[in-house]
């Protein structure tokens, strides 16, 4: 080993000596001053880091660590520190004596020789960090999977710092807000919620209002009026983990939530009026029968009403059914299938118009045969549900058409119900498919409102459409679009 002048008295250098010998880490003295700067000394860190001996390492380059990677760039920025004798730290990929391959940090100095200042010598400390490399990877990748996350959802974030400032928000919070991302960061708490408040306000093309920023783990409800209705954020705040102060800021538009839970409570109050309607009269007229002694042709017209009542509740009662169903099941209530388009056009007319019936309807198909996807038990039931409607609302006998042609182009089938009955107005149509909307409820025509809620459902969770075109006085024609298929009916 070729030894190293040292002003140190002998005691303390061989003191020192020992302390390199037996570090963990691994220590490689290299000669500068012949070619190659081969190592002249390792100690045992060093071969406890990378297998090899110093018997077999002393007298060559360093470089045989890169393996076949000599072309990172920290080993050209160690070689220009070499070059010009500055000292230099990298974390470098090397290889130990079996092959594995492990992340080498390197603090490469310069020794000089004193009163010259001539470089002899190169010192350099190495550490096995490849465990914290791991961890930050790690870090890294789980940071860009939260943005990932965050950057499509829903839910805007605000992170405030240990002084209350504003430090990250997520895309969402522009989205909802409708401000650029550097409107709020590093703003204080306070201010930081009124450029919010401001932004929010402009949003719904309203003059600015004072909006409550959430203290400690509380929740405050933004609403700013917009046309028609109110649009409503849910504002929250907790604290991230016990170790800091920072705070996190969650924002939720829970607008349609509010709406929803309106919607409900208003279907639920209607549902329980309608049904309140037919059980009054079901108690009433049985109450009558009751009370007094009729003879049969006196009794007969209250029996009448008592069936004609509990047969509309009844309806009503399994239309709210299918309706509670599809919302519990929402797109998976039912399969969809490749179904005969003749098929069902002719099983949904021998229901609505029976063997025998008084009344009758024209039936045209395409000429060549067509599949469409559907459901083909619900098909049927929206089919029977157009055809009673247009049977049902033409009470002078007017012609009834039920009529299927293709589009190729688009790739559909339409299906045409036509009546000549009583029509319904502009206004009547703009309600149409809306929950227990009749044109005429006090009328003699029989009804829950809710057939044709129901029949919009089932064709639109078939992948269709419905539309309908009515004049008053004049009839209505609902049409019905479904995809084709391809496939061959089961």
């Amino acid at each position: 080993m070729t030894e190293i002048e040292s002003p140190l008295p002998p005691l303390l250098d061989r003191i020192l000596l020992q302390a390199l010998a037996h570090t963990v880490n691994g220590v490689v003295i290299t000669d500068a001053t012949q070619p190659g700067h081969p190592i002249v000394h390792v100690n045992e860190g060093f071969t406890r880091l990378t297998g090899y001996t110093a018997g077999e390492v002393v007298g060559r380059n360093c470089n045989f660590l890169q393996g076949a990677e000599r072309g990172q760039p920290e080993v050209a920025q160690m070689r220009q520190a070499i070059a010009a004798g500055e000292p230099l730290t990298v974390v470098i990929r090397n290889f130990r004596k079996d092959g594995t391959p492990f992340w080498n940090q390197v603090e490469l100095s310069p020794v000089r020789e004193e009163g010259s200042g001539r470089i002899t010598h190169f010192f350099a400390l190495q550490t096995d960090v490849t465990l914290k490399r791991q961890a930050e990877r790690t870090n890294v990748l789980r940071a860009l999977e939260l943005e990932r996350i965050f950057r499509g959802g829903p839910v805007g974030m605000i992170l405030l710092d240990e002084e209350g400032r504003a430090t990250v928000a997520t895309p969402a919070l522009w989205r909802l807000m409708n401000i650029a991302p550097q409107a709020i960061e590093g703003l204080p708490a306070a201010q930081a919620a009124g450029v919010i408040a401001r932004a929010f306000a402009q949003s719904q093309g309203m003059p600015e209002v004072p909006l409550p920023w959430p203290q400690g783990a509380l929740s405050v409800r933004w609403e700013v009026p917009r046309k028609g209705s109110m649009r409503a954020l849910d504002v929250s705040s907790f604290e991230l983990g016990t170790l800091t102060r920072e705070r996190v800021i969650v924002v939720r538009d829970v607008t349609q939530e509010e709406e929803g839970n309106a919607a409900r409570s208003q279907f639920l109050a209607t549902a329980a009026h309608e049904l309140r309607t037919p059980m009054g009269s079901i108690c009433g007229f049985t109450e009558l029968l009751l009370m007094r002694n009729y003879s049969p042709d006196q009794a007969r017209p209250l029996l009448e009403t008592i069936l004609r009542q509990s047969m509309r509740l009844s309806a009503m009662l399994n239309d709210l059914l299918d309706l509670s169903q599809m919302d519990v099941m929402g797109g998976h209530a039912f399969a969809l299938a490749p179904v005969s388009l003749h098929e069902a056009l002719n099983k949904a007319l021998q229901v609505a118009v029976p063997p025998g019936s008084a009344r009758t309807v024209a039936l045209k198909l395409p000429d060549a045969p067509a599949t469409v996807t559907a459901h083909p038990q619900k098909l049927e039931q929206v089919l029977i549900n157009l055809l009673s409607n247009a049977l049902k609302y033409s009470p002078q006998g007017g012609a009834v058409m039920m009529e299927a042609t293709i589009d190729p182009a688009l790739n559909r089938a339409h299906i045409a119900v036509s009546d000549q009955g009583v029509g319904l107005s502009p206004e009547h149509q703009a309600r149409l498919f809306t929950r227990f909307f009749r044109a005429d409820p006090s009328g003699p025509i029989p009804g829950t409102g809710l057939g044709l809620v129901i029949v919009k459902e089932l064709v639109e969770r078939m992948g269709g459409t419905i539309g309908v075109r009515s004049m008053l006085g004049q009839g209505s024609t609902f049409t019905v679009s479904l995809p084709l298929s391809s496939e061959t009916p089961t």
